[in-house]
Formats: C-alpha cells, structure tokens, sequence
C-alpha cells in the first residue's frame, strides 16, 4: 500500500500528535509561516488541525513559550486548562472538541512568546496536540487504527510521505529530521519516522530516493536504515541503546531511485531535473537513471553486505506499465552491456509498471445500468495484455514483476462523489479479486496498491463517502485486503504448459522479441530469425514464457530451420545463462532440424527462456521441452 503524505486533510488520523499531520500559517501573512529548521513557528500563527472532520474529546496541548490561544471550528471547540509553568516555560491546555465538525479547523497563537524575556510575537516552540486517550510523553506515535490499517497489507510504499516528486534535497544536512515540527510538505517526513512505522506494524517497507541526493547522502541512507541514528547522524556499526532504532531484522527494505522519472506532467518534478543532471553529466537520460539507481544499490550492498542483498534490502527499477520494450527494457539491455551476463538480477529484485486499470465502461455517472456495466467490465482485458509485456521481460532477466501502484481508478476526472460510490459499492471488493488474479496468473509476483488515504477519490481506499474521524479499516476496498491472507494464489496462465513443444506463433506462446537488427517472422510467419550483433551483449533475442506443474529438471532443444553451419545461440532461463545450442541441419533445405539438448532446472509456475544469437543468424520456429526425471 502506498502511504499518505501526511496533512491535515488527508483523513488518515495517523499520528497520535495531531501537530505531526498540521499545517502552520502566518496570522499577519496567511501563505505561510516562517520557521525554523525544526518547524517551530518566529511569529504569531495558526495551527491547521484538519479540513474534514475531528474526533469529539479533549486534546492535550503542550508547548514551550507563552501564547494567547483561540479556537475556531464549527461547531466550536474550546480551550480550557491553560497553565503557564514559569520554571519551566512551559504551556499546557485542554482543547475540548464536540465532533461533527466541517470545514478547516484550527487554533490561533497570539501575542506569542518564546522566551521570559520575549517582547512578544516571536513564536512558540516544541509544539504537541495529542489526541483523546493517548499519552502524552510521545511513547506512542501512530494511532491504534491506522496501524491495524497498515497492518492489512505486507508493503508499506512510502513515496508520498518523503514528497518523492517535489523532494529536492541534495545534501544529508538538509533532510528532515525526527523531531520537525508539522507535515514537512517539502521534504517530507523523516526517514526516522518511516522506520518507526514499519517496525510498530511489523511491515516490510519501500522508500523511494530523492532524485538530486549526493552520494553521501545514499551512503548515509544506508547506514540509518541498517544502524539507526542519534536524529541527526546515522550510525555506522551496531549500537546496543541507539536513540532511534533501524529496521527490524526481520523486515524487508525495498529502495527505488525517485518515482516516476518519466512522468513530465505538472508536480512531477523528478523528470526536468534527472533531465538537467543527465545533460550536466553528458550521459543520455535513460541511461543516467539505470546509472544512478544502480550506484544506489551497488551502495546499500557496500553498506549491508552481500548476504542481505536481495534477500532483505530489496532495489526496484520502475518503469510505465506495459512499456517493457521502452526504458525498463534499454535499463536491462543497459546492465548487462556494463556489468555482464546475468547482473541485472544482481543489482535489481524486481520491477515494473503502476497497474491501474479500468472497466470497458466509463464510471460517467451513477446510474444503476451504467454501474452494472461498468463493474461487468471491469478490469478491461487490455490490463492483462500489459500485464503479460511487463512479467515476461523482467523474467527473462530474473527479475520480479513488482507493480510500484496500481488497482481501480473509477470516475478519473468526475466529481468526485461519483469515485467514492463506485469505491464503497459492494461489487468493488469482488472485481478487485478478479484483477488481483489476472495480475497474479500473468506473471504479477507483488502489487502495490494506490493510495491509502490521500491523493483523491478515484484512488483510495478509504471510505470517501464517511466523516471519518478515525483511520478507515472497514471500507469494501480495505474489506478486499483483508481476503487476500486467505485467498489462494492464481494458477499461472501465462506461456504454455512445458513438458512439451512451444510452437512461437502460438498465441498462448506469448512470445517478446527484441530486434536490434532486421528480424522478422518468415517462414510463412513460423520461424524468427536472429541475427548476431557483432561486438554486442544486446543480440537480438527471443523472451518466452513457459509454465510448469512440477519443479524439475528439463531438457530444452530448438527446432530451426536452414541454420548456418557456424551459427551458435546463448539459452538463459529465468536470467541465468543455461548453455549453448548448436542448430541441426536442414536436410533438404526449409525442413525443422531438431538442435542439441541442454539440461536445466525450471522451477513450478512460470520461467521465461531466452534465446539470443552468439554467431550466425538462426531462424527458430519452436522450443522442445522435455523432462529428464
């Protein structure tokens, strides 16, 4: 699941201190408050505490300095209990709500003084609300309900919360820290406190590096997530007391370079600077990408060691779902060109595109008939075409099929009161299930689910049609999580059934070829010639998906036809190089002549072989395979 930004209106009621998810205005200039490097306010202000609505009860206020405080909610709220602690400096209040409110809410900071000798309006410091029923000495930072809602699914994607799209920091000094005061809208919230999600929920997590970081910084990164840190510093070895912990052993740490470096559209900012810095580097953009998210895992496994990578620390690349032939396809290209066969699984776990889909239907309105139809639709069989492009190529160089996001998007660019009927209709939660097995039987090993709470209607999961107070765990799309820990896994479908002959013009074969020279289909459209690229690793090739029922060993031959006597093709399975066929000999000429057998093991389900051409130009018409126990 993709986390929440974190805001005031973003209705995930996620941390027990409510100042954690606010937002603080300037009284005299209302487009902002000036602040310090924690956050803490230099003048008179107002803390935004929610848009939607509030739970009724007492919150407790606590803050260093001295304020006049008003509140203005509707139905109104009120401020009881102020106390001024001279010694201390210290103001406590009760902020008393009624519930049922509408609208933003929020509490003015008035003749503001920070120190005893303050002349006043200079703002107030280390600023907490905590919620009704909740301690108050910040032991407990996320709410009971929304750790029960994380708890729900296994991944917790973490790219809105760190403002992955706007995030321009470079160096580790200008990164957010633990103790920032307020939702940190342009760094986002603190790697610190990523980590203490994660390890409460007992959740594997993703974050997503910012784009411009130096290395340094990745460096650093890598050290916080594996020692933990002091709050400013990561360590660099084991600490037996260290002030925040790092990631639980048992968890897993998926790291991805930015988000969506592609996406040129408005508040996509990742795009026009990796442009910038790929054209400063004299580098071509898509190769800057696969460099520099290769740099970021080649420096987690500096810093983790060789036994966790892939194991634990976990890198993704990418990329537009169904796009396979595009950048993600040139980035595996790209690896094995720079680091040799088979690396592009050691630099990457998975990858893939974001695999929303929609129904054959538009969700226009909210009539009985249109939503009857747009749920008979829905997903459209266009998502398991895309879905099949993405899982047979990222296979083929054995890496995983990992969806970054995904899932229902109905009523895209309607009120969106229409989204949030489709969303909470009880056939929801049936139709997700069916594309969660589409997506699963195609080759889809993870998908991760946009967004939990925030980023509009067509996307979450919440209840949109609720005054929700709380953390939502009950809507029908979060009801629909709850079927997948018992839900058993889709048959795979993709590719054909092995012992067996693959014939490649099969439409189940599912046959994707990269041409980097003049192949084509001949033969009357039953072989594929391919042709040796002199001085390249990036052959032409042909990626095909088989399956099986049983793990085992196998033999693998080729049926060719007029093969040259000098022509030699590479086999890899599943990314790892098998061996070497050497074509029969067409007697007469234009009849199948059956190749050497190569030994391998396929394990259950689906693996992809590859076929590639080391010399000679070879026409392949279909793949014998056979057990061998």
């Amino acid at each position: 699941m993709n986390l929440p930004q974190l805001s005031y209106w973003d209705r995930s009621f996620a941390m027990a201190d409510v100042v954690r998810q606010s937002s603080f205005t300037n009284i005299a200039a209302p487009e902002g408050a000036t602040q310090d490097p924690d956050g803490s306010p230099r003048g008179d202000f107002n803390l935004f505490f929610t848009s939607t609505a509030v739970a009724a009860g007492t919150y407790k206020l606590a803050f260093t300095g001295r304020a006049t405080l008003r509140v203005i909610a509707n139905p109104a709220g009120k401020i009881e209990n102020q106390h001024y602690d001279a010694t201390t400096n210290r103001t406590t209040a009760d902020l008393v709500l009624p519930g049922g409110s509408t609208g933003n809410s929020w509490m003015e900071f008035r003749t503001t003084r920070r120190s005893a000798s303050s002349i006043g309006n200079d703002g107030v410091t280390d600023i907490h609300l905590w919620r009704p029923g909740y301690p108050t000495d910040g032991s407990v930072v996320f709410t009971t309900e929304f750790i029960e809602a994380m708890r729900k699914v296994q991944v917790l994607r973490a790219m809105d919360t760190t403002n992955t799209n706007g995030n321009a920091t470079v160096h580790w000094s200008e990164r957010t820290l633990p103790n920032f005061l307020g939702r940190a809208k342009e760094k986002g919230q603190s790697w610190e406190m990523l980590i203490q999600l994660a390890n409460a929920t007992g959740r594997d997590l993703w974050i997503n590096v910012p784009v411009k970081v130096d290395d340094d910084y990745i460096t650093k990164l890598a050290q916080l997530f594996r020692y933990g840190s002091d709050g400013e510093q990561p360590y660099t070895s084991t600490r037996a007391d260290p002030v925040y912990p790092p990631l639980r052993s048992d968890l897993k740490l998926y790291v991805e370079y930015g988000n969506e470096i592609w996406n040129w559209g408005s508040g996509f900012y990742n795009y026009g600077w990796v442009v910038a810095m790929s054209e400063a580097a004299e580098t071509p953009f898509v190769e800057f990408i696969a460099r520099r998210s290769a740099f970021i895992s080649q420096t987690f496994r500096s810093v983790w060691g060789d036994e966790a990578m892939m194991t634990q620390v976990r890198p993704i690349f990418s990329n537009q779902f169904g796009n396979g032939y595009g950048r993600l396809g040139a980035t595996l290209r790209w690896a094995e060109s720079t680091y040799g066969v088979g690396s592009a699984s050691k630099i990457w776990w998975g990858g893939g595109g974001a695999t929303y889909y929609d129904s054959t239907v538009a969700a226009s309105d909210t009539q009985p008939a249109t939503m009857q139809a747009y749920f008979e639709g829905l997903p459209s069989a266009s998502y398991a075409d895309k879905i099949k492009v993405d899982a047979v190529l990222l296979k083929a160089y054995g890496l995983r099929f990992i969806a970054y996001e995904g899932g229902p998007q109905p009523g895209v660019g309607k009120d969106a009161s229409v989204a949030n009927t489709y969303n909470t209709d009880p056939r929801m939660p049936e139709r997700m299930a069916v594309a969660y097995d589409i997506f699963r039987a195609n080759g889809g090993d993870m998908q991760v689910y946009y967004n939990y709470s925030s980023m509009g209607a067509p996307w979450w999961f919440i209840d949109g049609t609720k005054q929700l107070t709380v953390a939502d765990t009950t809507s029908p799309k979060m009801r629909f999580l709850d079927t997948l820990a018992t839900r058993p896994v889709a048959s795979v479908t993709l590719g054909t059934s092995v012992p067996g002959t693959v014939y490649l013009r099969d439409s189940d074969a599912a046959v994707q070829a990269y041409a980097g020279g003049s192949s084509t289909w001949g033969y009357s459209g039953t072989a594929y010639q391919l042709n040796e690229l002199k001085g390249s690793v990036n052959n032409e090739m042909l990626m095909v998906p088989v399956r099986t029922t049983a793990g085992g060993r196998y033999s693998v031959a080729l049926t060719t036809l007029d093969a040259n006597t000098s022509s030699r093709l590479e086999l890899f399975v599943n990314g790892t190089p098998a061996g070497e066929f050497i074509p029969g000999t067409s007697s007469p000429a234009k009849t199948p002549a059956l190749s050497n057998a190569v030994t391998v093991d396929l394990p259950q389900g689906l693996s992809v072989i590859r076929l590639r051409a080391r010399t000679g130009s070879t026409w392949v018409r279909d793949i014998v395979v056979q057990a061998t126990n």
